[in-house]
This record gives C-alpha cells, structure tokens and sequence, in this order.
C-alpha cells in the first residue's frame, strides 16, 4: 500500500465497502446479505422508509420493501430478534441462537436480558408462561390486544395499562410479565405487521410455524461471542475492538480477548493507517491491492441508523466525516441520509416523505465538496429513492 495516509484510506474505505455491500448492489439473497453485514437494525422511524428497508435497498438488486417481509414474515429466513445493545435486529434464522447467546449478558437500562429472565424463576411465573403457551397454541398471528380477547382478559389488559400510565401496577398479573418475557426469548415470533405508521406486530408462538428448536440452541456464550465478533470484524473489514463493543454493546474488555486470539489463530492481522494499527480479517486481505485501483462512482444514500454509520469514532477515523440528526422532536425531526459517492462521504440530504400526498420532500441538501453539487449520480439516486417510496413528485425547499 502506499505510504499516503490517504492513499491509505481510500484502499481502507473501498475494504470496507466491499465488506458490507455497498461497492455495488448484490445479487445475493437477502438472508446471506442479513448474514454477511450482521442484522438489519429494526427502527420505527417512520420520517422515510424505516431503516431496515433502507439498509437492503442500497445493497440488494432491485430490492423491494415486500421482499423483506416475505422473508422475515412468511418464510421466516430472518427472525426479528434483541440483539446488539438490546435494540431489535432482524438477524438470519439459523444464527438466532448465536445472536442471543452472544447479547444475552449485555446490560442497557441497567440490567440485561439474562439477569432480568433469571429474575423471573419463581413456580408462579414459571406456570404463567405455559398458561400462556397453552393458551396460544395453534392460534394465528395476533395483535397484543387480540392475545388478549383470545384469553379472555382484555378487560384486565386494559386496566393494566391504564394503571400503568398512572404509575400503578397492582394490575399486572403474572401472564403479562409472562408475555414479555416469550417476547424476549422469542418464544413468540414476531410474524408480521399491520399497516401503519407505527407497524403494529403480530405475534405468534415458535412451534405454531414449526420451530420447535432454534438452530445452535445451546452454544454457550462465550463460543456464540467468538463466532460473532469474527463475523462482525469480516463484515466491516477492518476495524477495532472499541468499534466492536461500540455496535454490540459487550464490554471492549471482554472484547479486545477475542481480537488476541483472532490473531493468534492467524483470521486477522494488524494492518496500519497512518501510525496507528487496526485489524483486517484474512478473508479481505485481497482486497488490499484489488481495491486500490478502484475509482466507483456509485452513490449510495445511508440512513442514519445503518451499522456502517452507527460508531462516529470509527466513521471519523476511516472515512473522515461525521454528522448529527435529531430523533426525538416531533417537530423540526433531522433524519439525515448520508451521499456516499463511490467511496467518499460527500454530504446529506435531510428527507422527509409525505406519504398522503407522496410527495417527496427534500429540506435541506449539503454538499461538503462544490465538485458534487450537480453530480448526476446523486440526483439519479435520488431520483431512484423516491421512486422506492412510491413517490409521484420530489420537492425540494429552498
């Protein structure tokens, strides 16, 4: 490699983008894509298309919002499932297990999913989840409200959440705090979800589509955080262990272990930018010369809650840019979709879609670099954009 720190970067970058699919749109299937970049993180953002959309349709061919749902809803080749940080993933159908094991022990809010389950080993939550799987069983996907008037307790249901949002829980019977627990164990599957802004889930128990076994069940944790830390280092290409705990939420001190027996067992090595050291996998150290050379002018639009963009340290480091967007107001709502062209982050577009009136609202355009202010590629993609959303014109405020 060149001794260029930049020359260096774009070598890394274009590593990098190949790794996760964003050099070129791929044929490949939508569970190996799943697969290969480690989950599609689940958002209800519903600003523009959610965010598990946007990720597949700036890798996948010819991608359409349906396809996913095909796949995660009807032939269940992905498993809406907590993962990374406890946040929803979608995350292929035979690692689900691995997932689980793996995340099971990464606190958020305070607790993590497996001290919270251990909480609940008493005889009377232990018989209120059979209660509940008997009651479900053979039943079609439901609401939480249809569980409920399947069971008979819609009234206390009703209750329970009224008296939640006044802060008294004397409502909360047993079966409830069961139901959320199938919810994290997925034990209930989520089976599809109605329309909507916010897509309101349907669950259905594991064994009324067939699952009676997860695939791995059993992997203990440590060999499920072996196997997914290697597949989440080979699905960025290079990276480090703050980045890893970063997207995962597992401790860099119980990561960076796994990084030094990595390299012991010769999967990754260290690869220098600049003075300092990263590390590549071995299955993309090819990619070091055929990349170099390389000079794509695909534009990619990548929404602010795509892994690629999810660590601003590690996006700063390799790709020299950073950005801000604001999720929580209801008014004045940044969602920013970042302008990959080739591999260089050039600007944004902060979007919104009308989806009454489909109209396409552009608010506000950045363009770091005057050289792509009237960059065809940017306006076809964004051209292809609102086409994906259905849109029937594209307005931009000036």
């Amino acid at each position: 490699m060149s001794n260029d720190i930049c020359d260096e970067k774009s070598v890394i970058r274009s590593v990098i983008l190949s790794s996760q699919h964003l050099d070129r749109k791929s044929s490949e299937s939508i569970e190996d894509i799943v697969s290969d970049i480690c989950g599609l993180q689940y958002d209800p953002n519903p600003t523009i298309h959610l965010n598990h959309y946007m990720m597949l349709w700036n890798r996948k061919k010819d991608f359409a919002v349906e396809d996913l749902d095909a796949a995660a809803y009807k032939e269940f080749k992905l498993i809406e499932a907590f993962a990374f940080k406890r946040n929803m993933f979608f995350v292929p159908y035979n690692e689900f297990a691995i997932y689980r094991a793996a995340t099971k022990g990464v606190v958020r809010w305070g607790d993590s999913d497996e001290s919270w389950l251990a909480a609940a080993s008493s005889v009377s939550d232990q018989a209120a989840e059979e209660e509940l799987k008997k009651g479900l069983k053979d039943q079609p996907g439901m609401t939480t409200n249809q569980i409920w008037k399947c069971l008979h307790l819609s009234d206390e249901w009703d209750a329970y959440v009224k008296g939640r949002k006044a802060g008294d829980l004397s409502f909360n019977l047993p079966i409830f705090r069961a139901f959320y627990r199938l919810k994290r164990k997925t034990d209930l599957v989520t089976c599809g979800r109605n329309p909507g802004t916010f897509k309101e889930p349907l669950y259905i128990l594991k064994e009324n589509i067939g699952i009676q076994k997860w695939p791995n069940d059993g992997i203990s944790e440590s060999d499920a955080r072996a196997y997914l830390i290697e597949k989440l280092i080979a699905s960025f290409g290079v990276t480090y262990p703050v980045h890893i705990s970063h997207i995962t939420g597992i401790p860099t001190a119980e990561v960076t272990p796994f990084f030094s027996e990595l390299k012991q067992e010769g999967k990754i090595s260290p690869v220098k930018v600049g003075k300092k050291s990263y590390y590549i996998h071995s299955s993309k150290i090819g990619l070091l010369d055929k990349c170099a050379d390389q000079d794509s002018e695909e534009v990619r639009l990548i929404s602010p809650m795509d892994t690629l963009v999810r660590d601003q340290t590690w996006l700063k480091t390799f790709f020299d840019y950073s950005y801000t967007f604001e999720y929580f107001k209801k008014k004045g709502m940044k969602w920013p979709l970042s302008i990959l062209v080739g591999n260089r982050f050039v600007g944004y577009f902060d979007c919104k879609m009308e989806w009454r009136t489909k109209r396409f609202l552009i608010k506000e355009k950045n363009i770091f670099d005057p050289a792509f202010n009237d960059h065809k590629g940017i306006e076809l993609a964004l051209q292809d954009l609102a086409a994906f959303h259905g849109a029937e014109d594209i307005v931009e405020k000036r």
